[in-house]
């Protein structure tokens, strides 16, 4: 199978170039993040607002083909519960709080945290194993299972409070970071760890931004990482993934 996979958004029109060419994919995913611009980007929150609802017509018109899922810069926009927990979110947009969350809400149907397509699970920011076996005090058995638990934590307030769990790689003062908060440096000494339960599960997400500022000061984005069954891919642009292979290539 052939996925197109878009990773954090933050207001970003990469996707519109990629899905110019979307009949020929099976699938079509995007990996969250879709308010909060970078500053240094001058993408304006008006202009991310609109380019979210875009993407929800993309959905609308893909209904079957298009996947949305929800990241940690989301959420304190559509959750209160979660709003009230999430400190660390210095780019949110106070001013335009109601007018996020009523969009996400509306729409509420269209998104979710975690998708699995062909054993592979997707979500913003990885599974980090200790804080699923934490959080759900068991261990699945494969992806779809862990997928179908990882999309029951928004309803209850102490489901959200789980997925506002932040790591000090990330600033924050819980052991391991959540399938939205998870930072890359986790990921890695999971996937390195052989006594990790969900070492053979193979999983794409973004949330860890590779970028830095070349020697004139220009932003330039780096490449995908991929370690163990993990490839995390937050590089601002769209990649084509081959499920059957499990390999990567810009699109």
């Amino acid at each position: 199978m052939k996925i197109l996979v878009l990773p954090d958004i933050h207001g970003r029109t990469f996707w519109k170039g990629a899905c110019e060419d979307i009949e020929s994919y099976d699938k079509v995913l995007f990996l969250g993040d879709y308010f909060d611009p970078y500053e240094f980007e001058g993408i304006s929150v008006t202009a991310a607002i609109g380019n979210f609802q875009e993407i929800l017509d993309l959905k609308q018109q893909y209904s079957d083909k298009v996947m949305l899922l929800l990241g940690n810069h989301d959420l304190p926009y559509m959750f209160e519960e979660y709003y009230n927990l999430s400190y660390f979110h210095c780019r949110h947009a106070e001013e335009y709080h109601l007018t996020i969350g009523n969009l996400l809400r509306t729409n509420a149907n269209l998104l979710t945290f975690s998708c699995v397509i062909d054993d592979i699970l997707f979500t913003h920011a990885g599974v980090e194993s200790q804080w699923f076996i934490d959080t759900f005090h068991s261990q699945a058995n494969d992806a779809a299972e862990i997928s179908a638990m990882l999309n029951t934590l928004a309803d209850s307030a102490e489901g959200l409070k789980k997925l506002y769990s932040v790591s000090f790689h990330r600033g924050g003062f819980d052991k391991h970071g959540s399938c939205v908060w998870a930072d890359v440096d986790e990921m890695k000494a999971d996937a390195s760890n052989t006594s990790n339960p969900l070492r053979d599960i193979r999983q794409v997400f973004g949330h860890t931004l590779q970028a830095e500022y070349d020697p004139n000061d220009e932003i330039r984005y780096g490449k995908a990482l991929e370690f163990g069954n993990c490839k995390m891919v937050d590089t601002a642009r769209a990649y084509a993934l081959d499920s059957d292979s499990f390999t990567l290539q810009p699109a």
